[in-house]
């Protein structure tokens, strides 16, 4: 049992999977300094979901690393404050 765990673990680490409101949507992979991203966009609105793994990521460098693959993916920068979720989905309004 603990090997079926133990290989079900990176697969876990790579969701991808987008919220209701992303569903159906393509993707744009960015990666900023070794943290990648998965980057939806719909109406003004994004879903950044990262899908790399990473040991003990720090909330506020993957905000960070997260504005710079939003702007990077959709050409807007994220509005800061708008800026919600933790270090695996976070979600934003764009200023565009």
């Amino acid at each position: 049992m603990r090997l079926v765990l133990l290989l079900a673990l990176p697969a876990l680490a790579a969701c991808d999977s987008p919220s209701p409101r992303y569903i159906g949507l393509e993707p744009t992979r960015v990666t900023i300094e070794g943290t990648t991203f998965s980057i939806r966009q719909k109406a003004g609105e994004v879903e950044a979901i990262r899908v790399n793994a990473e040991a003990a990521p720090r909330e506020g460098l993957i905000m960070v690393k997260a504005a710079a693959a939003i702007e990077q993916a959709t050409g807007c920068p994220p509005v800061s404050y708008t800026m919600r979720g933790d270090t695996n989905v976070i979600r934003a309004v764009l200023d565009c």
